[in-house]
């Protein structure tokens, strides 16, 4: 009897489905690690986030991310996903975008992060709504 082993990859174009909805928008923020970055938070969710920034960062690099929400900055520690070069960005000085995981929200800024992206979703239900 012959063994067969069977190898299962997956393309780098097919990824997986998101644990939560994400929403884009334009938001200011910082990352903290041995250097501090500004970033710009372009899409946000309960799990994590897409920032653009102007370095490429290392994958698996945990850090501490401040973003510029309501009120006081939300901080959260997160692990880069992703990194790779910002393939929109104008001709110039190069610009990355990196994936970052929530790992560590505590429950109020988890709290405060749903109730920000329950309202703001509340709010272009309502731009968007056809006028009566």
């Amino acid at each position: 009897m012959t063994a067969v082993h069977v190898v299962i990859t997956r393309s780098p174009q097919v990824r997986p489905r998101r644990r939560a909805p994400r929403l884009s928008l334009c938001l200011p923020g910082r990352l903290l690690g041995r250097v501090a970055h500004p970033v710009i938070v372009t899409d946000l969710s309960a799990t994590g986030c897409l920032v653009q920034c102007g370095t490429l960062l290392d994958h698996g690099a945990i850090l501490n991310l401040a973003i510029e929400i309501d009120g006081p900055a939300l901080d959260a520690r997160v692990k880069v996903a992703e990194s790779y070069v910002d393939g929109a960005a104008p001709e110039g000085a190069p610009r990355y975008l990196a994936g970052l995981e929530f790992l560590g929200l505590t429950p109020l800024a988890e709290d405060r992060l749903r109730r920000f992206l329950d309202q703001e979703r509340r709010r272009r239900q309502r731009a968007d709504a056809p006028a009566q």
